[in-house]
């Protein structure tokens, strides 16, 4: 059984680099230049895979980890991917930020259920923390297809201008969500102490979620303004045309 958890842990960990790879190429898409684009996406999941396996072998290895992922993310998008570099780190974070919250609240609600702590839930690997592994990839997948239409609409209206200060926010949300991952791990948190602090760190993502909707918005209203002041300028140039005409003709005329 121990052997059978471990393999299914094993093939659950290797799905959590190729769901984040596969949306982040599909949000950014391939460059050109980019061939054997197939080999380049396993061979790099494989590559993150490799390196989460350090996850839980030394002190801090949790955020170490996170941190190389993400740089790891970045370098690959800079590499091999288009749009502009600060947008390229900006999905990225953002991916990580999805990837890392979706076994968390896996975690608290199983954990719940079977009514232990995160602390003991993590300490003892069974049936039940490989079955919740499952699912979490699971919602990952499904929260990655549902905000897909959502982060092309982002990549594409996003103000420039702002991008760096919205990586500022995403990074304070991924510090934040670390915080509270390590605070809800530890032994002897109650339920009731832990809901409080996912209750922040819900209000904490909505609020990073609606800054940046906002941004989009306002960007796309003025866009959208420009582009009429573009059709009125347009249009009136042809009309004094077609006037400048007009009276040509009726000097010729008369």
């Amino acid at each position: 059984m121990d052997i059978a958890n471990f393999i299914i842990g094993q093939l659950v960990g290797l799905a959590e680099p190729l769901l984040v790879l596969g949306f982040i190429i599909k949000c950014l898409g391939w460059k050109e230049s980019i061939k054997h684009q197939k080999r380049i996406y396993i061979g790099a999941s494989l590559f993150v895979f490799l390196v989460a396996q350090g996850n839980g072998r030394f002190p801090g290895s949790y955020v170490i980890i996170i941190a190389i992922d993400v740089g790891l993310l970045c370098i690959f998008s800079l590499l091999f991917l288009t749009k502009n570099s600060v947008m390229k780190i900006m999905i990225c974070i953002l991916a990580e930020v999805i990837n890392l919250i979706c076994p968390l609240i896996v975690m608290q609600v199983t954990s719940y259920i079977i009514n232990t702590s995160i602390f003991d839930f993590l300490q003892n690997e069974g049936s039940i923390f490989a079955a919740g592994a499952i699912v979490s990839k699971i919602l990952l997948w499904l929260v990655y297809k549902g905000l897909y239409s959502s982060f092309q609409y982002l990549v594409l209206y996003f103000p420039k201008e702002q991008i760096i200060l919205t990586i500022v926010l995403v990074g304070f949300v991924v510090i934040s969500e670390n915080c509270i991952f390590l605070a809800v791990s530890q032994k002897g948190v109650s339920h009731y102490t832990v809901i409080l602090l996912l209750i922040v760190s819900f209000g904490i993502i909505a609020l990073c979620g609606y800054v940046i909707y906002m941004m989009i918005t306002i960007s796309k209203k003025s866009e959208k303004m420009q582009t009429d002041r573009v059709k009125k300028s347009g249009a009136g140039a042809a009309i004094g045309r077609v006037e400048t005409f007009g009276r040509k003709y009726t000097e010729v005329s008369t």
